[in-house]
């Protein structure tokens, strides 16, 4: 068990702290722009799911694909952070 006076930080936690500190000095734009490219990743990678395994016991509607569904709410939310940001 580590001594609770003993502040040496192990070699993960000062890694960790490093990058934290790097994050923190990057402007906000960035942290925008990784948002939205984030987010239309995720909107891709719902279009990647094949049609049959979204749709495999579900009735041919095209109203029911989930990946309709979710591409609706990722834009909605993009629109949201588009807003306030």
């Amino acid at each position: 068990m580590a001594d609770p006076g003993n502040h040496e930080l192990t070699p993960e936690a000062e890694f960790i702290e490093g990058v934290i500190a790097w994050v923190q000095s990057l402007p906000v734009a960035w942290a925008h722009g990784l948002t939205v490219v984030l987010f239309l990743g995720l909107l891709l990678a719902c279009w990647a799911i094949p049609r049959a395994h979204v749709m495999a016991d579900a009735p041919p509607e095209r109203w029911r694909d989930l990946r309709l569904w979710a591409s609706v709410l990722i834009v909605l939310q993009l629109g949201l952070y588009q807003l306030f940001s």
